[in-house]
């Protein structure tokens, strides 16, 4: 039993314990601002990851497991090629691809995955971003595809990673997946456009319930714990205005994103004994309709970006890596990622 579910609600709800992890990301979905549909996603960790942007051709070989061995462990070829932030070198955290499918791989402590099935074949939910942006064009299709597979927990870096996927498309649709008590749930709808940590995507939106602008009595909370930092995202994306440019689309959820991040230094004043209080290191924006991938680290002000139209998706071989350390490195990096 997870500690999240093992714990009177009372507790959870005043935000007394809460579980320990080693990541804590937010990811939030604006798409009735009028223009496009956005994504912003930012990546708080315990270490620095050394970023890079990635370009997945057609055609690129991969799957299989980065920790141990298991039967029937699933392989393919790349049928959709896509731009994203390859993480700590192996994990894919965050994509675009070029049907305008968006995935984001954040941390969720007490994700169970159940029982390995032999029968069929296994997905490691350290691949589980790229196997989705890989293969599938919306939302829909990501979900009915998952279910031909199992997603089993992997190891990396000496441990195993609690993870919950969302996802998004160029049509505005949303979901959120994760794997509790053994099986898979799926979320979807306008009530998954805000994204944490744990507890899960059901507990945050009952515990929204109690904050003035969703019908209760409670003040916005300004800490950086999961649950509060899924409040303040939920409330300024409630109050986002229609935006009359894409740029202003992109723009105003920016600022959703700054307000919760985690500078560096920040304290969990909430009282929780959560250690997800991790500083950000990137912030991601990506434009599903105008295949505008943008990615900032917290260390260089100046973001760089993609335009997927100008991607060679097409040229197969290996993958394509740009890292993103370098403070010189600004603007549209297109270019630069099509010959890396």
């Amino acid at each position: 039993m997870t500690a999240w579910r093992s714990l009177p609600l009372a507790l959870l709800l005043l935000g007394a314990v809460q579980p320990s992890t080693a990541q804590a990301c937010s990811r939030v979905l604006s798409n009735s601002n009028g223009q496009a549909a956005v994504v912003g996603r930012t990546m708080d960790l315990f270490m620095d990851d050394q970023a890079a942007l990635v370009l997945r051709p057609r055609g690129l070989k991969t799957g299989g497991l980065m920790g141990p061995a298991l039967e029937n462990v699933k392989r393919w070829q790349v049928r959709y090629g896509s731009v994203g932030v390859l993480s700590a070198g192996h994990v894919l955290a965050d994509g675009l691809n070029e049907r305008g499918l968006n995935v984001n791989l954040l941390y969720l402590s007490g994700s169970n995955y159940g029982p390995r099935d032999p029968a069929k074949p296994a997905i490691s939910n350290l691949r589980l971003a790229e196997y989705v942006l890989d293969h599938f064009a919306s939302v829909e299709e990501a979900i009915a595809g998952l279910a031909e597979v199992q997603v089993v927990s992997d190891r990396f870096l000496k441990r195993e990673w609690g993870l919950h996927l969302s996802l998004a498309d160029r049509q505005g649709h949303s979901a959120v997946l994760e794997f509790i008590d053994g099986r898979l749930v799926v979320h979807q709808g306008n009530q998954t456009r805000v994204m944490t940590n744990e507890p899960p995507l059901a507990w945050q939106l009952n515990n929204l319930k109690r904050f003035k602008p969703f019908g209760g009595s409670l003040p916005l909370p300004g800490d950086v714990d999961p649950a509060s930092r899924f409040v303040r995202a939920s409330t300024f994306l409630s109050t986002l205005p229609k935006a009359s440019s894409d740029a202003e689309a992109e723009g105003n959820l920016y600022g959703v994103m700054k307000n919760i991040a985690v500078p560096a230094g920040a304290e969990d004043y909430s009282g929780s004994q959560s250690e997800d209080a991790w500083v950000t290191l990137w912030t991601v924006i990506a434009n599903l309709d105008r295949g505008s991938y943008a990615v900032q680290l917290a260390r260089n002000p100046y973001p760089v970006w993609v335009e997927l139209s100008k991607l060679r998706f097409d040229r197969g071989g290996a993958m394509h890596v740009l890292p993103l350390q370098s403070p010189r490195l600004t603007g549209d990096v297109s270019g630069a990622l099509n010959q890396r």
